[in-house]
């Protein structure tokens, strides 16, 4: 699905930014979002009315949340990147710098390829860092 949108990098960062501070009580706002990007709040502004019109992201009363495709666009994109970074490092890459190189193609490989490269791996519990890979499909 997320190929099928044709994400930027800059869209990419934003959604696994909102997705990550889902943990928290409330729901981003977007003096926080331009923070954790580090852009100006009219950058951020302008990254999710980008994300609203693909239908990833929606506006309420100045919350910034996901929609039901924003979610899904969240954990593959998590998902692609833990199994790229597994993949790597099980290559004899460093386990930091697998990390950084997956932040670069994680939004360009389609799902299915990932779960071939998923199951080739031995469905790894969990990527070089200790965090769940959950296949979604």
């Amino acid at each position: 699905m997320i190929n099928k949108m044709e994400l930027t990098k800059k869209e990419r960062d934003t959604v696994i930014a909102v997705g990550d501070s889902g943990n928290n009580a409330f729901p981003l706002r977007l003096v926080d979002l331009s923070l954790l990007l580090k852009v100006k709040p009219p950058t951020a502004l302008n990254l999710v009315r980008r994300l609203s019109r693909k239908g990833c992201l929606k506006d309420e009363k100045g919350m910034i949340i996901f929609t039901d495709k924003g979610k899904k666009a969240y954990l593959e994109l998590v998902e692609n990147h833990r199994v790229m970074e597994t993949l790597m490092a099980s290559s004899g890459m460093d386990p930091d710098k697998a990390c950084i190189l997956s932040e670069n193609i994680d939004y360009l490989i389609d799902h299915n390829s990932v779960d071939r490269v998923f199951d080739k791996l031995g469905k790894p519990e969990s990527c070089p860092h200790g965090k769940k890979i959950e296949q979604i499909h």
